[in-house]
């Protein structure tokens, strides 16, 4: 739950996005056939502080937390999801450096202010090496979403100290100069993401730019009392919550789109003009509009629980873990639905290349089935924590 403080500082910045919303949707097209943000949009969305939300206060951040990050992004996403998207993983990402030593973050944020990031902690045949006082890394990574923008990137990999013992799982901060960007990302939907691979080969990195996985995803700076509300923000279950706050808002929009052409739009082969004489399409919009509001209060939740353990110092448990993570499976669920029932209520028109409405239509639909938050594996997780059985990732 947002404190009072925090809630006016959302009003805020939800004020900002929206007075940049005709930029972002105007540019929506564009993205989705440039496959990337275009450059006007991404200086919009500085103007409003999204790059921030979880960012400290001395290098020019919100400090925001789960729920705030939500709350801005869904309003982004009403006018560009792929704009919602990269400001997610930018922002999310920005998080995890505060869970390096502090002189890799003092070199991140040498700026004072707010940086552009990805990340990627899922390893793809990465590793580095012990080398002097650093560390000798070759390794590629895929789907880094925001890459394109990325002023500095941190890759999952294997990392191996040089002295016999067996590689473990580790994490790695790259600047933008020392990795390139291979062009992967070819999909139907969430094109404007520019989610694609970036490759490190050869290079070196001080050590502080290294850390073993646990540091980056595990629990321990979530139970010191000294730590900052930043760094006790769960990163697992942060990212699956608000990654989906662009869908969350494709899907309002969506919505609206539907509900205003139908003052105007017949039912073809039928004798309803418009669509909404058809009680049958009136009872579909009210059933569609109730599936997008489960998903927003499922993924409220979610972030209430998050900022909640993060404002103190007991960690969340396996059970809440499991909790968030079925909140976003039912919330993934209902917007692919939502989406769905709006395709069979408008008519085929929504597939029509030009109609907007095709574009949300594919761009939510995707968006949901990140593997992070997809309903098949987070409804597993939930129902294993409801039984306190075994549950099938360590990833909870």
């Amino acid at each position: 739950m947002l404190t009072t403080l925090q809630k006016d500082a959302t009003e805020r910045m939800i004020a900002r996005v929206h007075a940049i919303g005709p930029t972002l949707r105007d540019n929506a097209a564009r993205a989705d056939k440039e496959r990337r943000v275009p450059a006007d949009s991404i200086a919009a969305l500085e103007t409003t502080g999204v790059f921030g939300i979880n960012t400290l206060a001395v290098n020019g951040g919100a400090e925001g937390g789960a729920r705030m990050l939500l709350d801005v992004t869904s309003t982004i996403g009403q006018y560009c999801p792929n704009s919602a998207w990269i400001s997610v993983i930018s922002s999310v990402s920005s998080l995890l450096p505060l869970r390096f030593p502090e002189s890799a973050r003092a070199r991140i944020f040498a700026g004072r202010q707010p940086v552009k990031m990805a990340s990627v902690i899922v390893a793809m045949g990465s590793k580095v090496v012990r080398e002097g006082d650093g560390y000798r890394v070759n390794g590629e990574w895929p789907f880094g979403s925001n890459i394109l923008n990325a002023e500095w990137a941190i890759g999952a990999t294997a990392l191996d100290e040089g002295d016999g013992s067996a590689p473990r799982p580790g994490f790695v901060l790259l600047h933008k100069d020392q990795y390139t960007i291979k062009d992967t990302w070819y999909t139907i939907g969430m094109r404007g993401t520019g989610s694609n691979n970036f490759v490190a080969e050869n290079q070196w990195v001080p050590a502080d730019q290294v850390v073993d996985a646990d540091t980056v995803l595990g629990p321990a700076l979530e139970a010191r009392e000294d730590a900052h509300f930043l760094q006790r923000l769960t990163p697992v279950s942060m990212f699956p919550t608000v990654i989906i706050s662009g869908p969350l808002g494709g899907a309002k929009a969506a919505l609206d789109m539907v509900g205003e052409i139908s003052a105007k739009r017949p039912i073809t082969y039928s004798r309803y003009h418009p669509q909404s004489t058809s009680g049958a399409f009136v009872q579909g919009i009210g059933a569609a509009k109730a599936k997008i509001d489960t998903a927003e209060m499922c993924l409220q939740r979610a972030a209430d629980m998050i900022d909640t353990a993060a404002a103190g110092s007991t960690p969340m448990t396996v059970a809440e873990r499991a909790s968030v993570r079925n909140c976003c499976a039912h919330a993934t669920r209902n917007l692919a639905d939502a989406m769905n029932d709006l395709a069979w209520l408008h008519g085929t028109a929504l597939f029509a290349e030009a109609n907007p409405l095709g574009r949300l239509w594919r761009d939510v639909n995707t968006g949901v089935r990140h593997a992070i938050a997809a309903s098949p594996l987070c409804y597993e997780i939930g129902g294993a924590g409801f039984l306190g059985i075994e549950q099938p990732t360590p990833l909870v």
